[in-house]
């Protein structure tokens, strides 16, 4: 039995690392696939724990250093591995709640602390490059119109436009995108896992998603520095503050789950939802300053579902 799980943690870690080498292969549908590399991973740790976990990382990296060298290893363990056993062992996390029973750790949480651990390495990597001489937003600048070149893209009044945007915001849109994939994810795995009755922990109910008391204090810092920062400082505080605003935009969803759950229709209120806030980009925003009114005052309540918890899974 033993026997077969390590094997089965090896699979899933050559599995990842495939996928993560796909990326390499400049096609569109390989590229799409390349956003799953973390799946095989959260599968693993999720069914078999953080040790299995180890063991599926490590065989990655092993196959990586033989196939690409230490460039492809150090990407994934930063990108892939390392976020994926860290989230793992977050969420398997047991301890007592207030009421002195044993409980996993809240989503909240775990949703917090790994934003504010994106924000870190978001903070050292652009504090690095600062240090050494790099302007970061000239060189996101010229990457962005080289690569708008190489696609045959004529760069008009409208692409420079693009260009000025992303070129303001475009550490937050690489790490955001990241962190929303990871947490996908591990979302996948879970139903996956549910449905095979293999799960280590119950899927946490979105509607009594809370997040800790810290998680506004943190924004806020990045905020007040936005404001009073100048140059390099400004901007980094700038993209830190947009990462750690992802878990308000969860706050500002769970609100909107449950009130939902309060009617026989939550199915369809929930779809009709999501169809529309992925069809409006700005929908996200709102929601992220509805997540940050529900920390403040409440809205939900203390007890926020009216209908059984597991009617909303």
């Amino acid at each position: 039995m033993m026997q077969r799980d390590t094997l089965i943690a090896i699979g899933t870690g050559l599995g990842s690392a495939v996928l993560f080498l796909l990326v390499l292969s400049g096609n569109p549908f390989a590229l799409l696939l390349s956003y799953f590399g973390h799946l095989p991973l959260f599968l693993t740790g999720l069914w078999q724990g953080p040790k299995r976990l180890l063991v599926a990382a490590f065989a990655a990296c092993i196959a990586l250093i033989l196939m690409g060298g230490l460039l492809p290893f150090t990407v994934f363990m930063v990108v892939f591995a390392g976020p994926a056993m860290l989230l793992t062992r977050m969420a398997l996390v047991v301890r007592k709640d207030q009421n002195g029973n044993l409980a996993f750790l809240p989503s909240g949480i775990v949703v917090s602390a790994m934003a504010v651990m994106v924000a870190m390495v978001m903070i050292f990597v652009t504090g690095t490059l600062t240090a050494e001489g790099v302007d970061i937003q000239d060189f996101i600048a010229k990457f962005l119109s080289q690569m708008y070149s190489e696609m045959g893209v004529p760069v008009t009044s409208d692409v420079q436009g693009l260009i000025g945007m992303f070129q303001t915001y475009f550490p937050a849109i690489a790490a955001v995108s990241w962190l929303l994939m990871l947490f996908a994810n591990a979302a996948i795995a879970q139903a996956i896992l549910v449905r095979a009755g293999k799960n280590l922990r119950p899927t946490p109910s979105m509607a009594t998603f809370a997040l800790p008391g810290w998680s506004l204090f943190v924004f806020a810092l990045a905020g007040f520095t936005v404001g009073f920062a100048d140059g390099s400082l400004a901007y980094v505080a700038r993209n830190v503050a947009v990462v750690l605003a992802v878990p308000f935009l969860f706050q500002g969803l769970a609100l909107v789950h449950g009130q939902a759950a309060r009617w026989p229709q939550k199915r369809v209120i929930l779809t009709v939802f999501y169809i529309v806030a992925v069809l409006s980009t700005w929908s996200f925003i709102a929601i992220t300053g509805l997540g940050i009114v529900e920390h403040l005052i409440r809205l939900r309540g203390k007890e926020p579902m009216t209908r059984s918890n597991e009617e909303d899974r």
